[in-house]
């Protein structure tokens, strides 16, 4: 069959400057690599990365990054039998929606599927919501296959696990869940042939600090934790699955080789769960002499870091990771199901600091759970982090994600009562700040929980700052730089690149 799968475009809010990534989608990649050896021929329509210095107005509040709605479509083959999707964050639904309506009045007799996180959590309401065929639940490389041979020979779609689909009457069907790949060395290397790597290191805003040309890779699959306002138990469920350190190097090698690649940014959900692979996976890249550095910009578990394993890390590369405690407040923690030890992760902190490894932190304030003196013990932590030489910290707003255990929460307690385009549009705010944030907690406004993250924000800079002045002419030295020697760095220089950049497209609104 004849595939085009269709990464959408970014958006971002006007006033959200700090959190820009352009990093290639790492998962469609899979799912296109499967597609193909599969024995289906398979296109590739990358909305940001085809125009990564392309923005555009979408309305007063919103600008998107990339290819627009028009484009996308002009470069979908006419032919063309199935049209894929992926859209993983919730509060992009409304406008990846808008651009499902407008290939489906394009490709009428097309089949259109998505996958993803935010489709995962709500499958019957994405169906009902936009003119899809199906949804892919999970993970996706077996039963897009499953799928696409499926619709081939005409078969029935009731069997195919791991798929929502509208039947031949309109109604909307929910298989049972596939079950988690074990063997996850056999799914296909990602399909990065059928994107432009060049242009991704051209802008070069990966999700860690900017150390070189630059790939994603995932080393592990799954997170055994079970955080109440997490989409993973949904999504992967609570199965952590490493891959094998031997066939992890040799990806990367052959991307060295192939794409100059010197920086390998981690995007597993928990790649450090298990000290004995941590380690054998350093003693691997070090035996065979690489160059290179790894970072694990999306956070990883502080138990299995002790002195020795940082030490390790930094022989075999490592540039910086991130914990994510998320409240400094033992009582959340405990509300959230966050099983992390704050004495431990600052242990862990210091031994990867002294070590030599960028160390950074996130945190969420506004949980349904906090308080003012939560939010002290918050304030308390990320004062405690500055002191410690962490390099940076990413404090959020709260925003309840579809069918997490806090979402029902709400729902339950009559706080979230419809899921419609309100509510998606408030969880637009939640990294973004200059906006006012809408806040989910009884005893904060959304301008007071905006206050609040902005201040812990700027109590950490101003801490990190005033300790070791020399870092704000670091900081001023490397904006002109194509490295970054942290993350701090990255997004002072984010904020300036896309900032020349806005102004220089005079936000051309289509």
């Amino acid at each position: 069959m004849k595939v085009c799968l269709i990464e959408p475009p970014k958006f971002v809010s006007l006033t959200n400057f700090l959190s820009t990534v352009s990093m290639p989608p790492i998962g469609l990649a899979y799912i296109a690599a499967s597609i193909r050896e599969g024995g289906h021929e398979v296109c590739i329509i990358d909305g940001p990365g085809s125009a990564p210095r392309n923005y555009y107005l979408l309305n007063d509040k919103i600008r998107v990054r990339g290819l627009t709605q028009e484009e996308i479509i002009g470069r979908i083959p006419s032919d063309v039998q199935v049209i894929g999707l992926g859209c993983m964050f919730t509060s992009h639904w409304v406008f990846v929606r808008d651009l499902i309506y407008e290939i489906r009045k394009s490709f009428p007799s097309a089949f259109i599927v998505m996958g993803g996180e935010h489709i995962t959590g709500f499958p019957e309401f994405s169906l009902e919501n936009a003119p899809l065929d199906c949804a892919v639940l999970g993970e996706g490389e077996e039963t897009v296959v499953e799928l696409l041979d499926c619709i081939e020979k005409g078969l029935p779609l009731e069997e195919v696990a791991g798929l929502a689909y509208r039947d031949c009457h309109g109604s909307i069907k929910i298989n049972p869940r596939r079950q988690r790949l074990k063997k996850i060395d056999s799914i296909p290397k990602p399909a990065w042939d059928l994107f432009d790597i060049q242009k991704y290191n051209e802008v070069n805003q990966p999700h860690g600090s900017a150390q070189g040309m630059f790939m994603p890779m995932l080393a592990t699959r799954g997170c055994p934790f079970s955080c109440t306002f997490c989409t993973s138990p949904n999504m992967w469920t609570t199965e952590w699955i490493p891959r094998d350190c031997k066939l992890v190097v040799d990806e990367m090698q052959e991307y060295n080789q192939e794409y100059g690649a010197t920086d390998f940014q981690f995007e597993d959900l928990t790649a450090i769960v298990r000290k004995d692979w941590i380690m054998d996976f350093c003693d691997e890249i070090i035996a065979r002499g690489m160059k290179i550095t790894f970072q694990l910009p999306s956070g990883t578990r502080s138990e299995g870091i002790d002195y020795e394993v940082a030490k390790k890390l930094k022989a075999a590369g490592c540039h910086g990771f991130s914990f994510a405690p998320e409240s400094g407040d033992p009582r959340v923690l405990k509300a959230i199901k966050k099983k992390v030890n704050l004495p431990k992760m600052f242990d862990s902190a210091r031994s990867a600091i002294k070590a030599g490894i960028e160390v950074g932190c996130y945190f969420i304030i506004g949980f349904p759970e906090d308080d003012y003196r939560s939010v002290l013990r918050t304030y308390g932590a990320i004062i405690k982090c500055a002191l410690s030489g962490f390099s940076h910290v990413n404090l959020n707003a709260y925003s309840p994600q579809p069918n997490t255990e806090s979402f029902k929460d709400l729902q339950k307690a009559g706080v979230i009562t419809e899921f419609n385009d309100e509510y998606l549009m408030s969880l637009f705010t939640f990294q973004d700040f200059g906006a006012c944030k809408t806040s989910y907690n009884p005893r904060f406004g959304g301008l007071g929980l905006s206050l609040m993250v902005n201040f812990g924000v700027f109590l950490f800079y101003i801490i990190y700052f005033f300790r070791k002045p020399y870092r704000i002419i670091q900081l001023l030295s490397d904006l002109g730089s194509r490295s970054s020697s942290n993350k701090t760095t990255k997004m002072a220089q984010s904020f300036f690149k896309d900032a020349f950049t806005i102004m220089k497209n005079k936000f051309i609104k289509v």
